[in-house]
């Protein structure tokens, strides 16, 4: 089957799942344009709105710039899924189930492999305090070492454990994820994380002896950030949106 022919709107899907898919298909484009993306690795997923017992996951075999608002999977939490000639990636379906089964409070999980994201994981203290962009996740932030969380039923609930209440998390090794109530602050999260993770890497390529944001400097920026002052993001959101209108308005389909 072609992407194309993919790209249907079930006559019996509610308004309110359609927004969510539309929104978590600008999720991935959005990866793809700020250049989040690991081939067909990687995943991002919703809740929906209603439904209880399934939520929206990419198939396996799509590239980021082909999923669309119709392409995204409605996936149980066993793992069943409806259209058996699509793959589902089973790393990303026990990480996302987990996150969402253990979160009531969130509605949308990113996870990335990014170059910058995975070399911070993998620096001992984690991500520090060298840019202001720092100060927003660092509030928010988990980290869980890494092990086989692809494949293990119970390291992914470990994984969900680890992750608490935070809104971010650096995976050991691995790379990141980010959680929201909206897709919007999900992104908010990704996007500041990943800046800081690019940071963080210029600057210890350059010198050992950086500048620190101070304590007390730092405390204000966390405060902005935390999921309590939140939902984030809802500001760029729209322009975000417009954008990818721009570019290529095929994942509203």
């Amino acid at each position: 089957m072609t992407v194309e022919q993919l790209r249907v709107r079930p006559s019996d899907m509610s308004d309110e799942e359609w927004q969510v898919r539309v929104e978590l298909a600008a999720l991935y484009r959005l990866c793809v344009h700020y250049g989040w993306t690991d081939i067909t690795a990687t995943h991002i997923s919703a809740r929906i709105p209603g439904n209880d017992d399934q939520y929206l996951l990419n198939c396996f075999d799509l590239m980021f710039d082909e999923i669309s608002a119709s392409t995204l999977m409605r996936v149980t939490w066993d793992g069943e899924h409806e259209d058996k000639s699509r793959n589902l990636n089973t790393a990303g379906h026990l990480i996302h189930s987990a996150m969402l089964q253990a979160r009531p409070d969130i509605n949308f999980v990113m996870h990335t492999h990014t170059r910058a994201g995975m070399a911070v994981a993998a620096m001992p203290g984690g991500l520090q305090p060298l840019s202001q962009h720092s100060g927003f996740v660092l509030g928010t932030l988990a980290t869980h070492p890494y092990q086989d969380v692809t494949h293990a039923d119970d390291e992914c609930e470990l994984l969900a454990k680890d992750m608490g209440d935070c809104y971010a998390m650096l995976l050991e090794n691995h790379g990141f994820l980010t959680v929201g109530r909206t897709a919007a602050e999900a992104f908010f999260y990704h996007y500041y994380l990943e800046m800081s993770c690019k940071v963080q890497v210029d600057v210890l390529g350059a010198t050992q002896n950086p500048i620190r944001i101070t304590d007390a400097a730092l405390a204000p920026l966390k405060e902005m950030g935390h999921p309590k002052n939140g939902p984030h993001g809802n500001e760029e959101w729209p322009a975000l949106m417009r954008m990818l209108d721009r570019k290529d308005p095929s994942f509203r389909q």
